[in-house]
């Protein structure tokens, strides 16, 4: 679950990453047609043809990320690479097919392009070059391969290979022309040299762009195949027996003609039915963030059913026409890889909550587990009548799975719900989600106007209205409250109530876990994360929780541990081991961990914008002003997109360093108008906390004491500790902040001996406040040092 979606998460904003990547799709030519007409043939084809992709990938030196339909994720070092694997399995499979009849020639298309991309952490890549890339593989012929310009400027003389220039091509969505190039293997001595048939050139239609499967991306110049933030992994569970009443449901395969528009039907499908199966108090339903990674994937099932840890997994596949709808579903028991069932239901559009309600009963039954009245209740709902409610309804949620947490994405969910509870206003669960999307602008101060609160609770009373004992809507409330009101209770209630329905869902427990913590109760809280990790090992978002609890208790060897942990689901992901250090640091103050971590780090990598703020980051630590000067120079700013684009936290942060050095003019100039613009934006949201601790500490930069008291004090007063046990802490330390710039020592070092002894703050430690800028006014004074060098300060809090 994320933001918006009815479950509760801390977990902040997702990183966005620009890099130059060469991107390369591939298509397997006419899978629609094959699988209409013999299903087990064609996927059998497949297989072997994937296998064969995987063994030359690694011969090439790239690695298999994912599969999706019927195209493949590889990642190489370099675009040089990228191609000469593409012209190798083209040659391949062109001099296999030659000697096969027809029906066993399976032909593939590949695009490739190099071009600026996003990745972000919680999966997905967007961006122009993704786009062109995925045009640039439906002009490609049967068997063949086409690229940019860009790409072919890049390649040429460094792979052998014979080409035809097939001109400017305009594409939708695309602002400028594309140059185009066709290319295959050149010809063995004695073969006269010919390309495939290239098609005409003609105008593109979202048909054609929508056959792309999924991208295979060669990480070109100055982008390491480190320095994204890939697709989350799972590792194999520690538990010695698998509980026989347990099950995953694969990703579906979107069977549908028009697949980039119709992906977000195909996992709305899959998600609804992990719901159902969640309703279901006797079984143990792995979550969607777990499963999501074996997607079309060709792993055995036997392997994917344990790294899972479950003994029954369910395949499928959604293919919609207008106003019918096909969905199929294999349940498979892992443990044997023997086919229990298959399932083909043919229906109109209107009756898909009929096919998820006996898709569940049907996995009920086959694992001897029976339904109560109110679980038959609850998985025969039909949350609307109004199938293109319906669709905007995923649509929403599919834009919380897939985009980048912040302005953008809720703005893009208020939108799709906005229409859905228009067309049908009797949609309760639409009304609790957008309940959730409004009351989250607020909680992550992005607009704290009452206006918006008023917007979160008409939505949530409407929900509760028309259906206040539905899951979906218990969810929500309870979120909404969190999210809404920082009201822990009301939201502990509904989820205590949610848990009763649903005793086996990880994500109840998660949640209560989180709710936990914001009231203070750090030990029972912990207990719950890691009920939810051990429910659902793959999950990486629980993974963090628990570590994240661990490291503000100072648990550190355990923290340790599960970071550990976390890089294996995330091996490539560069926060998670960055993050590693920063725990060795704490716990020892040494920075060995460091220093190692980021020698080990190729070039690009070491440069990235990700690396270049996690250097800067440690040059304050360390004091040395000359590097972090260096680096900011380099990169005053980095885009994360937490806040709707507000720099305001990365300006105060730089500015401090300047002040701490003796460089006032610098610190006025690297703070610009940001004071101006917040005290702006405070006259909008008088209530927001967040604008006011960050004007009070850059008044305290600028030495405006009354100000900077002033509006810290309001800020704290806005959100104490009372009200919300973590970030009411992260406040007081603001207020710390501000009374030690201020000259206010007494109180500076009496609140931070305070929050030395309550968990919360993985800053408020003894070697970061020692070689912090926050605190250089503090520096020398005796009752300060006796703090940082008291043992107990150090030592675990629960």
């Amino acid at each position: 679950m994320v933001p918006g979606m009815g479950a509760i998460t801390d977990a902040p904003p997702s990183v966005s990453e620009r890099r130059l990547a060469a991107i390369v799709f591939t298509d397997v030519v006419g899978y629609s047609a094959r699988m209409q007409r013999d299903e087990v043939a064609t996927m059998a084809l497949v297989h072997a043809d994937f296998e064969r992709i995987r063994a030359l990938c690694a011969q090439q030196g790239g690695e298999l990320l994912n599969t999706m339909g019927d195209g493949l994720l590889l990642c190489f070092p370099s675009a040089v690479q990228a191609v000469a694997c593409a012209l190798q399995l083209q040659s391949e499979f062109g001099q296999r097919n030659a000697a096969l009849p027809p029906e066993e020639a399976l032909e593939h298309r590949i695009g490739v392009h190099l071009g600026d991309v996003f990745r972000q952490e919680a999966g997905g890549v967007a961006g122009d070059g993704v786009n062109i890339a995925a045009r640039l593989q439906t002009r490609a012929p049967p068997g063949g391969i086409c690229i940019s310009q860009t790409v072919h400027d890049t390649v040429k003389g460094k792979v052998p290979m014979q080409e035809v220039f097939l001109g400017p091509e305009s594409f939708k969505n695309i602002a400028e022309p594309i140059l185009i190039y066709h290319i295959s293997s050149p010809p063995k001595a004695g073969e006269s040299a010919q390309l495939p048939p290239v098609p005409p050139v003609r105008p593109m239609r979202s048909s054609h762009v929508a056959s792309a499967a999924v991208a295979v991306i060669a990480i070109a110049g100055i982008a390491g195949a480190g320095s994204w933030l890939w697709t989350q992994r799972a590792v194999t569970p520690t538990a010695a027996s698998v509980d026989t009443k347990s099950i995953a449901v694969l990703p579906f395969a979107n069977m549908s003609d028009d697949k980039e528009n119709s992906l977000f039907f195909a996992d709305g499908i899959h998600e609804d039915i992990l719901t159902n199966l969640a309703l279901i108090r006797d079984l143990r339903v792995v979550s969607r963030t777990s499963v999501m990674q074996y997607r079309a994937t060709t792993k055995p099932i036997r392997q994917i059913g344990q790294e899972l840890g479950v003994a029954y997994l369910l395949e499928g596949s959604v293919r919609r026409s207008g106003a019918k709808v096909r969905v199929t579903g294999q349940l498979i028991n892992a443990r044997t890889d023997e086919h229990v069932w298959a399932k083909n239901y043919d229906r109109d559009l209107t009756d898909i909550f009929a096919i998820q309600a006996a898709l569940a009963q049907e996995i009920a039954d086959s694992l001897k587990t029976a339904l109560s009245p109110q679980e038959k209740s609850f998985i025969e709902r039909r949350p609307t009548e109004n199938t293109a409610a319906y669709d905007l309804f995923l649509q929403a949620r599919d834009t919380g799975n897939r985009d980048t947490f912040g302005l953008a994405a809720l703005s893009k969910q208020e939108g799709f719900l906005e229409k859905a509870v228009e067309l049908d206003p009797n949609f309760a669960a639409a009304w609790g989600v957008l309940s959730v999307v409004h009351a989250l602008h607020g909680f992550w101060g992005l607009d704290t106007s009452e206006a918006r609160l008023a917007k979160a609770r008409a939505a949530s009373d409407k929900s509760v209205r028309l259906a206040p004992d539905s899951p979906d809507v218990i969810r929500a409330l309870g979120t909404y409250y969190y999210y809404g009101y920082r009201n822990y209770t009301q939201a502990q209630t509904q989820y205590e109530k949610l848990a009763r329905l649903q005793p086996n869902d990880p994500t109840v427990y998660s949640s209560l876990g989180l709710i936990q913590r914001r009231q203070g109760r750090w030990a029972e809280s912990l207990v719950n994360l890691r009920k939810a990790a051990q429910l659902d090992p793959g999950n990486i978002n629980f993974a963090r929780s628990v570590s994240a609890s661990l490291i503000a208790g100072r648990r550190f060897e355990e923290a340790m541990t599960e970071q550990r942990r976390l890089i294996a689901l995330l091996p490539q992901n560069l926060a998670a081991a960055a993050r590693q250090t920063l725990f060795v640091f704490y716990a020892s103050g040494t920075t060995k961990e460091k220093d190692e971590w980021l020698a080990r780090l190729p070039a690009a990598q070491f440069d990235s914008p990700w690396t270049l703020d996690f250097r800067k980051l440690w040059a304050e630590i360390l004091g040395d002003f000359a590097e972090f000067r260096r680096l900011d120079r380099l990169q005053p700013y980095f885009d994360e997109n937490m806040f709707g684009g507000d720099r305001s936290d990365q300006a105060l942060t730089a500015a401090t360093i300047f002040a701490a050095n003796g460089d006032a003019a610098g610190a006025r100039t690297r703070l610009e108008n940001h004071p101006k613009m917040l005290r702006a934006r405070l006259e909008r949201e008088p209530a927001n906390a967040r604008v006011c601790a960050q004007l009070g500490m850059m008044e305290a930069i600028l030495g405006h004491k009354q100000d900077a008291l002033r509006f810290m004090q309001k800020a704290v007063a806005l959100l104490p500790e009372s009200r919300d046990a973590l970030d009411g802490t992260a406040l007081s330390e603001n207020l710390a902040f501000v009374y030690a710039w201020t000259g206010d020592k007494d109180r500076a070092i009496a609140e931070l001996a305070r929050l030395l002894r309550l968990p919360g703050l993985p800053q408020i430690n003894v070697h970061y406040l020692r070689r912090s800028a926050r605190y250089t006014p503090l520096g020398g004074d005796p009752r300060f040092e006796a703090l940082l060098n008291d043992p107990k300060n150090n030592a675990p809090l629960f």
